[in-house]
Protein backbone atom coordinates (compact mmCIF):
# COMPACT_ATOMS: atom_id res chain seq x y z
CA UNK A 1 0.00 0.00 0.00
CA UNK A 2 1.19 3.71 -1.03
CA UNK A 3 1.91 6.11 1.69
CA UNK A 4 -0.34 8.17 -0.94
CA UNK A 5 -3.07 5.47 0.10
CA UNK A 6 -2.37 5.52 3.96
CA UNK A 7 -2.46 9.28 3.76
CA UNK A 8 -6.04 9.28 2.60
CA UNK A 9 -7.61 7.53 5.70
CA UNK A 10 -5.28 8.41 8.28
CA UNK A 11 -4.37 11.67 8.01
CA UNK A 12 -7.35 14.40 9.53
CA UNK A 13 -8.83 16.60 7.29
CA UNK A 14 -11.83 18.59 7.26
CA UNK A 15 -14.48 19.85 4.89
CA UNK A 16 -12.10 22.08 3.11
CA UNK A 17 -8.54 22.03 4.19
CA UNK A 18 -6.95 21.28 8.02
CA UNK A 19 -3.52 20.32 9.88
CA UNK A 20 -2.40 17.32 11.17
CA UNK A 21 -4.13 15.97 14.05
CA UNK A 22 -2.08 13.90 16.51
CA UNK A 23 -4.15 13.48 19.64
CA UNK A 24 -3.97 10.34 21.24
CA UNK A 25 -6.59 8.05 20.25
CA UNK A 26 -8.63 8.97 23.41
CA UNK A 27 -9.06 11.85 21.67
CA UNK A 28 -10.02 11.44 18.67
CA UNK A 29 -13.46 10.89 17.05
CA UNK A 30 -13.34 8.66 13.71
CA UNK A 31 -14.82 9.96 10.52
CA UNK A 32 -15.98 8.79 6.92
CA UNK A 33 -12.75 9.09 4.54
CA UNK A 34 -13.63 8.53 1.01
CA UNK A 35 -11.60 7.90 -1.78
CA UNK A 36 -14.02 8.09 -5.33
CA UNK A 37 -11.75 9.10 -8.46
CA UNK A 38 -14.21 8.49 -11.03
CA UNK A 39 -13.64 8.59 -15.20
CA UNK A 40 -16.32 7.54 -18.22
CA UNK A 41 -13.63 4.83 -19.05
CA UNK A 42 -14.73 2.56 -15.99
CA UNK A 43 -17.73 1.80 -13.76
CA UNK A 44 -18.49 3.37 -10.35
CA UNK A 45 -15.61 2.67 -7.71
CA UNK A 46 -15.69 4.42 -4.41
CA UNK A 47 -13.77 3.04 -1.16
CA UNK A 48 -14.73 3.92 2.03
CA UNK A 49 -12.73 3.81 5.23
CA UNK A 50 -12.63 5.35 8.25
CA UNK A 51 -10.08 8.51 9.93
CA UNK A 52 -7.60 7.06 12.14
CA UNK A 53 -5.38 9.20 14.90
CA UNK A 54 -1.93 9.05 13.49
CA UNK A 55 -0.85 7.13 16.63
CA UNK A 56 -2.99 4.61 15.79
CA UNK A 57 -2.28 1.39 15.29
CA UNK A 58 -5.07 -0.50 13.87
CA UNK A 59 -4.71 -2.87 11.30
CA UNK A 60 -6.24 -1.74 7.73
CA UNK A 61 -8.52 -4.82 7.49
CA UNK A 62 -10.35 -2.85 10.43
CA UNK A 63 -10.57 0.60 9.64
CA UNK A 64 -12.29 -0.43 6.23
CA UNK A 65 -15.98 0.21 6.31
CA UNK A 66 -17.66 -2.73 5.23
CA UNK A 67 -21.35 -2.03 5.98
CA UNK A 68 -22.07 1.52 4.41
CA UNK A 69 -25.09 2.69 2.22
CA UNK A 70 -23.03 4.43 -0.33
CA UNK A 71 -25.67 6.11 -3.25
CA UNK A 72 -24.74 8.35 -6.62
CA UNK A 73 -27.63 10.49 -8.44
CA UNK A 74 -26.89 12.27 -11.12
CA UNK A 75 -28.20 15.36 -11.86
CA UNK A 76 -30.65 13.55 -15.05
CA UNK A 77 -32.42 11.73 -11.76
CA UNK A 78 -30.61 8.56 -12.29
CA UNK A 79 -29.68 6.82 -8.66
CA UNK A 80 -27.83 3.48 -8.09
CA UNK A 81 -26.82 2.35 -4.67
CA UNK A 82 -23.21 0.96 -4.97
CA UNK A 83 -22.37 -2.37 -3.64
CA UNK A 84 -19.93 -3.98 -1.29
CA UNK A 85 -16.98 -6.25 -2.96
CA UNK A 86 -13.79 -6.42 -0.51
CA UNK A 87 -11.69 -4.41 1.71
CA UNK A 88 -14.18 -1.27 1.72
CA UNK A 89 -14.42 -1.32 -1.78
CA UNK A 90 -17.91 -0.54 -3.35
CA UNK A 91 -19.40 -0.69 -6.98
CA UNK A 92 -22.13 -0.41 -9.65
CA UNK A 93 -23.73 -3.83 -9.73
CA UNK A 94 -25.08 -2.67 -12.99
CA UNK A 95 -22.07 -1.32 -14.69
CA UNK A 96 -23.02 1.97 -14.85
CA UNK A 97 -20.32 4.82 -15.65
CA UNK A 98 -20.26 9.08 -15.15
CA UNK A 99 -21.24 10.80 -18.05
CA UNK A 100 -18.82 13.40 -18.75
CA UNK A 101 -20.10 16.86 -17.71
CA UNK A 102 -22.71 15.45 -15.83
CA UNK A 103 -22.87 16.54 -11.78
CA UNK A 104 -23.56 13.69 -9.46
CA UNK A 105 -24.05 13.76 -5.77
CA UNK A 106 -22.35 10.79 -3.59
CA UNK A 107 -24.18 9.86 -0.36
CA UNK A 108 -22.28 7.93 2.15
CA UNK A 109 -23.50 6.57 5.69
CA UNK A 110 -22.86 3.96 8.01
CA UNK A 111 -23.60 3.72 11.64
CA UNK A 112 -21.43 4.97 14.16
CA UNK A 113 -20.02 7.68 11.42
CA UNK A 114 -21.69 11.10 11.06
CA UNK A 115 -23.21 11.05 7.18
CA UNK A 116 -21.07 12.65 4.48
CA UNK A 117 -21.84 13.76 0.99
CA UNK A 118 -20.11 15.51 -2.04
CA UNK A 119 -20.64 16.96 -5.39
CA UNK A 120 -18.59 16.83 -8.49
CA UNK A 121 -18.08 16.01 -12.30
CA UNK A 122 -15.89 14.57 -14.78
CA UNK A 123 -14.86 17.90 -16.91
CA UNK A 124 -15.71 18.28 -20.72
CA UNK A 125 -11.94 17.26 -22.70
CA UNK A 126 -11.50 18.86 -26.27
CA UNK A 127 -8.27 17.26 -28.20
CA UNK A 128 -6.78 16.18 -31.27
CA UNK A 129 -3.96 14.02 -32.25
CA UNK A 130 -1.77 15.49 -34.64
CA UNK A 131 1.01 13.25 -36.27
CA UNK A 132 3.69 11.35 -34.90
CA UNK A 133 6.79 11.12 -36.93
CA UNK A 134 10.14 9.58 -36.80
CA UNK A 135 12.50 12.37 -35.99
CA UNK A 136 16.09 10.40 -35.49
CA UNK A 137 19.40 12.32 -36.99
CA UNK A 138 22.04 9.83 -38.55
CA UNK A 139 23.05 6.51 -37.19
CA UNK A 140 21.16 6.65 -33.46
CA UNK A 141 21.15 3.59 -31.44
CA UNK A 142 17.42 3.84 -30.62
CA UNK A 143 15.06 6.24 -32.75
CA UNK A 144 13.11 9.37 -31.29
CA UNK A 145 9.66 10.07 -32.27
CA UNK A 146 7.98 13.36 -32.05
CA UNK A 147 4.45 13.19 -30.70
CA UNK A 148 1.78 16.27 -31.80
CA UNK A 149 -1.24 17.16 -30.05
CA UNK A 150 -3.85 19.57 -29.23
CA UNK A 151 -6.10 20.97 -26.55
CA UNK A 152 -8.41 23.26 -26.79
CA UNK A 153 -9.32 24.98 -23.61
CA UNK A 154 -13.09 25.49 -22.42
CA UNK A 155 -14.70 27.79 -20.11
CA UNK A 156 -13.46 28.48 -16.62
CA UNK A 157 -10.46 27.10 -15.00
CA UNK A 158 -8.58 23.99 -16.30
CA UNK A 159 -6.08 21.47 -15.53
CA UNK A 160 -4.68 18.27 -17.65
CA UNK A 161 -2.30 15.67 -17.15
CA UNK A 162 -0.33 13.95 -20.31
CA UNK A 163 1.00 9.82 -19.91
CA UNK A 164 2.76 8.34 -22.86
CA UNK A 165 3.32 4.34 -23.21
CA UNK A 166 4.77 1.68 -25.15
CA UNK A 167 3.52 -2.10 -25.40
CA UNK A 168 6.02 -4.70 -24.71
CA UNK A 169 6.11 -8.05 -24.76
CA UNK A 170 5.86 -9.45 -20.82
CA UNK A 171 5.31 -12.80 -19.06
CA UNK A 172 6.12 -13.57 -15.26
CA UNK A 173 9.31 -15.33 -13.69
CA UNK A 174 8.87 -17.85 -11.00
CA UNK A 175 8.43 -15.04 -8.67
CA UNK A 176 5.70 -13.36 -10.18
CA UNK A 177 8.02 -10.73 -11.46
CA UNK A 178 7.03 -9.10 -14.77
CA UNK A 179 10.04 -10.25 -17.45
CA UNK A 180 9.69 -7.05 -20.48
CA UNK A 181 11.37 -6.04 -23.11
CA UNK A 182 10.42 -8.51 -25.91
CA UNK A 183 10.53 -11.97 -24.19
CA UNK A 184 8.96 -14.41 -26.51
CA UNK A 185 7.11 -16.12 -24.12
CA UNK A 186 5.15 -12.72 -23.53
CA UNK A 187 2.35 -11.51 -24.51
CA UNK A 188 1.52 -7.43 -25.20
CA UNK A 189 1.85 -5.19 -22.03
CA UNK A 190 1.55 -1.74 -21.89
CA UNK A 191 4.24 0.44 -19.87
CA UNK A 192 4.83 4.17 -18.84
CA UNK A 193 7.78 5.30 -20.80
CA UNK A 194 9.37 8.96 -20.52
CA UNK A 195 9.14 11.72 -23.10
CA UNK A 196 10.73 15.12 -23.38
CA UNK A 197 9.62 18.58 -23.97
CA UNK A 198 10.05 22.22 -23.59
CA UNK A 199 6.49 23.37 -23.48
CA UNK A 200 6.76 25.81 -20.74
CA UNK A 201 3.19 24.64 -19.89
CA UNK A 202 3.92 21.46 -18.68
CA UNK A 203 5.46 20.68 -15.22
CA UNK A 204 6.51 17.71 -13.52
CA UNK A 205 4.02 17.22 -10.25
CA UNK A 206 0.75 18.77 -9.21
CA UNK A 207 2.71 21.16 -6.75
CA UNK A 208 4.25 22.62 -9.78
CA UNK A 209 0.99 24.18 -11.27
CA UNK A 210 1.21 26.49 -9.08
CA UNK A 211 4.45 28.23 -10.06
CA UNK A 212 4.35 31.29 -12.36
CA UNK A 213 4.51 30.33 -16.23
CA UNK A 214 7.44 30.60 -17.73
CA UNK A 215 7.41 33.08 -20.87
CA UNK A 216 10.09 31.59 -23.26
CA UNK A 217 11.09 27.54 -23.24
CA UNK A 218 14.04 28.09 -21.49
CA UNK A 219 13.91 24.05 -19.54
CA UNK A 220 13.80 20.80 -21.59
CA UNK A 221 12.29 19.29 -19.10
CA UNK A 222 11.85 14.87 -19.02
CA UNK A 223 8.47 13.73 -17.77
CA UNK A 224 6.99 10.79 -16.78
CA UNK A 225 3.86 12.76 -16.08
CA UNK A 226 3.18 15.91 -17.85
CA UNK A 227 0.92 18.23 -16.01
CA UNK A 228 -0.63 21.35 -17.56
CA UNK A 229 -3.43 24.34 -16.21
CA UNK A 230 -4.64 26.63 -18.76
CA UNK A 231 -2.91 29.84 -17.67
CA UNK A 232 -0.77 30.27 -21.02
CA UNK A 233 -3.83 29.56 -23.14
CA UNK A 234 -7.46 30.18 -21.60
CA UNK A 235 -9.95 29.98 -23.94
CA UNK A 236 -7.39 28.91 -26.77
CA UNK A 237 -6.27 26.12 -28.30
CA UNK A 238 -2.39 25.42 -27.81
CA UNK A 239 -0.39 22.57 -29.75
CA UNK A 240 1.94 20.35 -27.98
CA UNK A 241 5.15 18.85 -29.38
CA UNK A 242 6.92 16.09 -26.91
CA UNK A 243 9.21 14.07 -28.08
CA UNK A 244 10.03 10.21 -27.08
CA UNK A 245 12.44 7.75 -27.30
CA UNK A 246 11.35 4.33 -26.69
CA UNK A 247 13.72 2.21 -24.70
CA UNK A 248 13.97 -0.80 -26.41
CA UNK A 249 13.08 -2.07 -29.87
CA UNK A 250 11.86 -5.48 -30.60
CA UNK A 251 13.05 -8.26 -32.92
CA UNK A 252 9.74 -9.76 -33.16
CA UNK A 253 7.37 -6.97 -33.43
CA UNK A 254 7.79 -4.96 -36.72
CA UNK A 255 5.89 -2.01 -35.38
CA UNK A 256 6.29 0.31 -32.18
CA UNK A 257 3.37 0.75 -30.52
CA UNK A 258 2.48 4.02 -28.47
CA UNK A 259 -0.43 4.84 -26.14
CA UNK A 260 -0.95 8.36 -25.23
CA UNK A 261 -3.47 9.61 -23.06
CA UNK A 262 -4.68 13.00 -22.47
CA UNK A 263 -7.02 14.23 -19.40
CA UNK A 264 -8.80 16.62 -18.09
CA UNK A 265 -9.07 16.61 -14.14
CA UNK A 266 -11.76 18.62 -12.06
CA UNK A 267 -10.21 21.10 -9.91
CA UNK A 268 -11.10 19.23 -6.19
CA UNK A 269 -8.78 16.18 -7.40
CA UNK A 270 -5.85 18.61 -8.23
CA UNK A 271 -6.18 20.26 -5.46
CA UNK A 272 -6.13 17.15 -3.08
CA UNK A 273 -3.54 15.42 -4.98
CA UNK A 274 -1.47 18.63 -4.64
CA UNK A 275 -1.97 18.46 -0.85
CA UNK A 276 -1.38 14.85 -0.88
CA UNK A 277 2.05 15.40 -2.23
CA UNK A 278 2.84 17.76 -0.30
CA UNK A 279 2.13 15.73 2.89
CA UNK A 280 4.25 13.14 1.59
CA UNK A 281 7.09 15.63 1.27
CA UNK A 282 6.62 16.64 4.79
CA UNK A 283 5.98 13.55 6.53
CA UNK A 284 9.42 12.21 4.94
CA UNK A 285 11.27 14.76 5.31
CA UNK A 286 12.15 14.52 1.15
CA UNK A 287 11.57 18.34 0.47
CA UNK A 288 13.80 20.39 3.59
CA UNK A 289 11.51 23.70 2.24
CA UNK A 290 8.82 21.93 4.45
CA UNK A 291 9.99 20.58 7.51
CA UNK A 292 8.73 22.24 10.47
CA UNK A 293 5.90 23.97 8.55
CA UNK A 294 2.15 23.52 8.82
CA UNK A 295 0.47 20.79 6.15
CA UNK A 296 -3.03 20.51 4.98
CA UNK A 297 -4.47 18.30 2.52
CA UNK A 298 -7.64 19.05 0.36
CA UNK A 299 -11.13 17.34 0.65
CA UNK A 300 -14.46 18.23 -0.51
CA UNK A 301 -16.08 15.66 1.67
CA UNK A 302 -18.99 17.45 3.49
CA UNK A 303 -18.90 16.13 7.10
CA UNK A 304 -15.79 14.03 6.19
CA UNK A 305 -12.93 13.80 4.76
CA UNK A 306 -11.25 12.71 1.37
CA UNK A 307 -11.99 13.21 -2.30
CA UNK A 308 -15.07 12.44 -4.69
CA UNK A 309 -14.02 14.05 -7.74
CA UNK A 310 -13.93 12.96 -11.65
CA UNK A 311 -11.57 13.26 -14.96
CA UNK A 312 -11.89 12.65 -18.32
CA UNK A 313 -9.41 11.04 -20.43
CA UNK A 314 -8.51 10.93 -24.79
CA UNK A 315 -6.58 8.08 -25.85
CA UNK A 316 -4.98 7.49 -28.60
CA UNK A 317 -2.93 4.72 -29.77
CA UNK A 318 -0.37 4.65 -32.55
CA UNK A 319 2.08 2.66 -33.96
CA UNK A 320 5.96 4.00 -35.26
CA UNK A 321 4.28 4.61 -38.37
CA UNK A 322 1.61 6.91 -37.75
CA UNK A 323 -1.16 4.61 -37.67
CA UNK A 324 -3.61 3.76 -35.49
CA UNK A 325 -4.05 0.42 -33.51
CA UNK A 326 -6.78 -0.96 -31.84
CA UNK A 327 -6.08 -3.53 -28.43
CA UNK A 328 -7.52 -6.54 -30.03
CA UNK A 329 -5.47 -6.10 -33.12
CA UNK A 330 -2.10 -6.56 -31.04
CA UNK A 331 -3.93 -8.60 -28.00
CA UNK A 332 -3.30 -6.50 -25.62
CA UNK A 333 -4.97 -7.04 -22.50
CA UNK A 334 -4.54 -10.85 -21.78
CA UNK A 335 -3.24 -12.25 -18.38
CA UNK A 336 0.22 -12.31 -18.30
CA UNK A 337 1.61 -16.17 -18.80
CA UNK A 338 5.07 -17.84 -16.62
CA UNK A 339 8.02 -17.66 -18.42
CA UNK A 340 9.63 -20.36 -20.09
Amino acid sequence: MSLKYCLTSLIIFSACESTIDINSPDDYTSSLAIRGEFNPDSIWSVEISQSLPLNSSLPIEEYQIKDATVTIKGESGRQETLIHTKNGVYLSELGTRPIIGEEYRLDVSSPGFASVYAISHAPMLKSTFLDLQDVSIGSQELPIYRIRFSVTDLSGRSFYQLLVYQVFRSCLDDDDSVDLFDNPDGVPALYLIRFDSSDPSLFDSFTSLDRPPVPFNQYYGTFFTGYFSDKLFENETREFEIFTRPPYISEIDSDIYFKIVVTSLNEDLVLWSRSITIQDDYLTGTDPILLGTPTNVYSNIQGGLGIFSGSTNHTYLIDSNGNEWTENEIGLGSPLPLCD
